[in-house]
């Protein structure tokens, strides 16, 4: 062989020699992957073996146990003799669902919120019921609107300071005059009865018009009253105010007159609902029963969970809607919106999650009959809720909820194990002949590199030689 085509020989075994290192390594790489999914498929598997199915014992009208999987809906849906509980977030709020909420904001009250699952009054006369429609529906948003007018109405000073003042001065001038006469009757002037009577009239009636006025501007630099808005009527019956917002976020105006008038009508009817209570010797919580006494009191529990006390709405905050972080999506015009509740309700997955993580907590009911309590004599609608309590349970200690291992789990999890398994094994015999391979194959051109090379050397010496010589 030449000594170009030793040189030439030399380098493609170099290079050979080189791409099979490449190539050697990249087999290692990918086996080292193999590893990693075998760890993995192993973990997966491990997971599953570790999973805790959750499951809901109920009973049906016969007494039978019934055994589902446990969901937020298995837990919130109403049955009678069921224990009731409800979810809460580490902040303590309560949990609710969408229907939940909407049915408790649009509630003025008890009553209406739990018209709204279907419970009904059966009254014990048809004049309480008659009277007790008059003053809770047709007439009670002269309440509503009243109570907003008292908490928001803002006092106009400087129009109401002036309007005294003139009073007060129309009040001063008819004193004057009426002191006047009386001055020269004592003087022992003849004075005409007449004059003395009329000035008399006049001036008390200008003092009472600056006393309503000063009391209006007193009472109503704190809240708005009956006086105040009796003389705002009687003096400017186009004058109106706003007394509440629509579901649009509009203020709803009304005027003084209607307002004024609305109300009296609704505390007329709410004085004879009371009388009519007082004739039958009636206390206020007697006067109807429940068609369905326990989804009543299921539901008034719920209001007690989320309004506290007051059969009254008292706006609370005490609650929070059923949602996930990663389930909020933007719309196209960039607000955020939160996922339909449905999902989660009825997702077994997310309340194990949920309670194995210690993302939520559970509360149950419970009632000890204890009468309600009218809260106000005023109001014969208006109770504080006795008797009900909410207390914090471990789900482990409920009997309700049982624990089992997620066999449908496993099964899938131990299939997918063997699957990767056996494909992973595939993959690692095929590398590991490859690499067998490629080793023979380094072997022998590393001894054809060692001889060419050796060959190519004494080459190059007998040339040297032959150059010297």
């Amino acid at each position: 062989m030449g000594l170009a085509s030793s040189q030439a020989r030399l380098l493609s075994i170099t290079a050979r020699l080189t791409s099979n290192e490449y190539e050697s390594q990249q087999i290692s790489n990918a086996k080292m992957r193999l590893a990693t999914q075998s760890q993995e498929a192993s973990e997966a598997y491990i997971a599953a073996l570790n999973d805790i199915q959750y499951s809901f014992i109920s009973f049906d009208s016969t007494g039978d146990s019934i055994k589902t999987p446990l969901t937020v809906a298995t837990m919130y849906e109403y049955a009678d003799g069921k224990n009731q509980y409800v979810l809460t977030n580490n902040s303590g709020k309560v949990l609710l669902t969408n229907k939940d909420i909407k049915n408790y904001e649009s509630s003025p009250n008890l009553e209406s919120f739990l018209d709204k699952y279907g419970i009904k009054r059966a009254f014990k006369t048809v004049n309480l019921e008659s009277t007790w429609t008059k003053v809770h529906k047709d007439l009670n948003k002269y309440a509503q609107y009243w109570n907003y007018a008292v908490e928001h109405y803002n006092y106009e000073q400087s129009t109401w300071a002036s309007d005294k003042l003139v009073a007060q001065g129309n009040y001063l001038d008819s004193l004057a005059k009426y002191n006047t006469l009386i001055s020269r009757q004592s003087a022992g002037e003849e004075v005409s009865k007449t004059d003395l009577n009329t000035h008399l009239i006049d001036m008390e009636t200008k003092r009472e018009e600056f006393t309503k006025l000063v009391s209006y501007v007193s009472a109503k630099e704190s809240k708005l009253t009956d006086t105040a808005l009796n003389y705002i009527n009687a003096n400017d019956n186009s004058a109106s105010l706003t007394v509440g917002i629509d579901e649009n976020g509009n203020p709803i105006s009304i005027s003084y007159k209607e307002l004024y008038e609305g109300y009296q009508l609704y505390k007329s009817a709410l004085a004879q609902y009371q009388d009519e209570l007082n004739e039958l010797g009636l206390s206020a919580n007697q006067a109807y029963q429940y068609d369905d006494p326990t989804k009543a009191q299921w539901y008034t529990n719920l209001w007690y969970r989320i309004n506290g006390q007051s059969t009254d709405n008292t706006g609370s905050k005490n609650y929070s809607s059923f949602n996930i972080s990663d389930g909020i999506r933007e719309a196209k015009d960039g607000k955020k919106i939160l996922p339909d509740d449905t999902s989660l309700l009825n997702s077994s997955v997310w309340i194990s999650n949920a309670l194995s993580k210690g993302l939520v907590n559970i509360e149950q009911a419970a009632y000890s009959n204890e009468n309600m309590t009218v809260a106000s004599n005023e109001n014969p609608f208006i109770f504080n809720l006795h008797g009900i309590t909410w207390s914090g349970k471990i789900y482990s200690s409920i009997s309700e909820i049982v624990e089992s291992d997620n066999n449908k789990a496993i099964a899938q999890a131990e299939a997918e194990y063997q699957r990767k398994t056996a494909e992973i094994n595939a993959k690692d015999e095929k590398y590991q002949r490859k690499i067998s391979l490629l080793d023979s194959e380094h072997n022998a051109m590393q001894t054809e590199y060692e001889s060419v090379k050796s060959a190519l050397d004494k080459n190059m010496q007998r040339s040297f030689k032959a150059f010297q010589g």
